[in-house]
This record gives structure tokens, sequence and C-alpha cells, in this order.
């Protein structure tokens, strides 16, 4: 569920964040009654439901310190989402040098210290405070802090694994060599907290559940990280010259689309083709276009009037790479995904490049390599 917009990043809330919200509330009216067990039921309620925002906004400055970071650094970020396990900031590839890796990954842990270190100096500075509020400052302090430390855990793809692998990588030269021993100490970690979790479980200590729970989640995570780290840097590898192609045939503009189905698309077994308008192209018509128009009216429509301009495309030029296609392919909210090709120098159409033909690259490329 979308609930706003920060500097163009979009901010999400899961209603597993709930979860969260109420466990710090409930933990934070416990640590309360074990100081103050004569409170009032106001004070309770004011403790747990105030101590429940105040974590749910921690978490949110926590990615939003990640998110503007990567902004600087020219990272494409698109939301921010709030859900079971805290946060995950989406941010659209991988940091382009170890430097603004480590900077990016800091912040957040940093922001979690700096926060629970105003809180906790708000309420050393004001000893004349509520008692229900200076316990809720005491216990959002220590939330924070805890936030910040646990978050440096050397578990990729938790911060401090990022900043382990940002470490890696600058000794290394090496983002994928990197990748795989920070994932590698991230799924160890992983394990090791739901072998932790079961024998609390098996001595009666129920909390070993969410111990498994955030080991499972962790491994998990650290191996769809590294997959990912690996398919950017095979991108990376891909030309877009070597993959693009120019279609053979174009469909004209005035083609009817019984046509256009029977002439070119069974006859040539291509899913798009490009549109002519006497010697220029006009256009891109799709399968999924002319399926999108009931089977009576094929007869009666033309090409021209079904097609998506070039203008509804994305262009890229012939020097960049695949992963910088997939990015535009990213960003696309239509279908097909397909992009224009151009020549740099003349600003001259060269080919076109479909998200398959990078797809099928890649593939062509890890299994060259044996991956």
């Amino acid at each position: 569920m979308k609930i706003g917009t920060v500097r163009g990043i979009k901010i999400k809330f899961h209603f597993s964040t709930l979860i969260i919200v109420g466990l710090v509330g409930f933990y934070a009216v416990s640590f309360f009654l074990n100081l103050v067990p004569e409170a009032s039921l106001v004070e309770i309620l004011l403790v747990g439901i105030i101590n429940g925002v105040i974590i749910l906004f921690s978490i949110l400055i926590h990615e939003l310190a990640h998110s503007i970071v990567a902004q600087q650094y020219g990272l494409k970020v698109s939301e921010i989402e709030l859900y079971l396990f805290g946060g995950v900031s989406k941010i659209e590839e991988e940091p382009r040098t170890p430097k603004s890796e480590m900077i990016i990954s800091i912040v957040g842990p940093l922001s979690s210290l700096i926060l629970g270190a105003i809180f906790l100096a708000v309420m050393l500075f004001n000893p004349l405070l509520p008692l229900w509020l200076y316990v809720t400052l005491l216990y959002s302090g220590i939330s924070n802090i805890i936030l910040g430390i646990f978050n440096l855990i050397p578990a990729f793809p938790m911060d401090g694994g990022r900043v382990l692998r940002a470490y890696l990588w600058n000794r290394r030269n090496n983002l994928l060599s990197a990748t795989r021993t920070a994932s590698k100490l991230g799924r160890i970690i992983g394990y090791s907290m739901m072998a932790l979790g079961l024998i609390q479980i098996l001595f009666g200590q129920f909390g070993g559940f969410w111990l498994i729970l955030m080991g499972s989640f962790l491994n998990r995570a650290a191996r769809k990280s590294y997959v990912q780290a690996k398919n950017e840097v095979t991108l990376s590898k891909i030309n877009v010259r070597d993959v693009a192609g120019w279609p053979e045939y174009a469909i004209p503009f005035d083609t009817l689309l019984n046509d256009a189905i029977r002439n070119y698309f069974i006859v040539f077994s291509q899913i798009y083709f490009p549109v002519v308008r006497g010697n220029d192209i006009v256009g891109i018509v799709h399968l999924d276009d002319i399926k999108r128009v009931p089977i009576e009216q094929r007869s009666e429509f033309i090409i021209g009037y079904i097609m998506k301009s070039l203008s509804e495309f994305p262009f890229i030029y012939e020097e960049e790479t695949g992963k910088d296609a997939m990015r535009k392919f990213n960003q696309m909210d239509h279908r097909p995904h397909i992009a224009i090709v151009k020549d740099h120098e003349k600003q001259r159409i060269v080919g076109f490049i479909g998200e398959s033909d990078i797809v099928n690259a890649m593939k062509l490329e890890l299994y060259s390599h044996g991956s």
C-alpha cells in the first residue's frame, strides 16, 4: 500500500509491518511495567502506541538515508517498502564503485545510531519529564541503537554485509568475487540463526521461532542477491551492438490485421515487426496488440491504427550494454519491452533490441563461462 512519496521515491507499507509495531509496543509496555508496576492504563497505552509508531518512523529514516545517498551517487531508487523484517530500498542497480557501496550502506545504521543518541540525549537533559515519556525515550533510544548495531552484522545483503562486500571489492577489484564471499558469510550467519532458534525451542524458549524465520529470510536473501549481482555483471559484458537486429521484414502501415497475421506473423514466426509508411519506420506492432482486437473486427482495422509509435519506446545507443538496456525495459510501463537502437554520431535507427534478446544473450554468456 502506497502511503506517500519522498524525493520521487514511493513509500509503501506492507500490512505485515503491523506485526513489528505490535511487538515493539508490547515489549515497550513490558519494559515500562517492570520499572513502573503501578502505571495507569492511559500511560500503558501511550507507551505502547508511541513506541510502535517511533520504530516505524525510525525504520523509514534508516531506509531514506540509504535511498537519498544512493540518489546522490546517480542511482535510481524507485521505492521503499516497510514490511515484516523492517524495510528495503529498491535501488535499481548495484553501486558503481566500492566507495559508493560503502557510504550508501553505512549511512543507514549510522542514522539509526544518531537517532538513538538523540532520544537518549533528550531523556538525559530533561529529568522532569513525565515517567511514561521518560521511559518511552529510553526504550526508543535503546531500540534504535540496537537496530543500528544489528544492521552492521556482516551478513550480506544486510548493511554490514554490504560494507564487507565494498571492502572486499576494493581489495580484489572484483565485484562478483566480493559478492560471492559476502553472500557465503550471509548464508552461514543465516543458518547459525536458524540453529540457535531451534536450540531455544528445544529448551522451551519459543522466541526461537523468530530467529528461525529471520535466519531463513537472510539465507534466501543472500542467495538471491548473489544471483542478482552475477546477472548484472554478465549484463555489463553484453554489447547492444552485438545483440541488436534489424528485422528483415516490415509491415506496411495500411495492412489489414488479418493480412498481417497471415502474411507476416505466421509466415516469419516473429512476435513483433516494425511498421513502415513509405520508406520511413513509423512504429512497432506486437502480436499482443493484435490480440486485443476482437477476431470479428480484424478484417476492418489496419496495422497503422493499433501500432505503437516509435516515441512510445526508449532508445539506446549501440555502444551501451545489456545492463543499460534492461534498466530501460524495467522503466517501461507497457509491453512489448523493445528499445530502438541508434547510432550515436548520426542519430539514425540502426536496429531494435528486445528484452528476450538480452535474456538469451545473458544465458549464452553464462553458459560459455560454465555458470
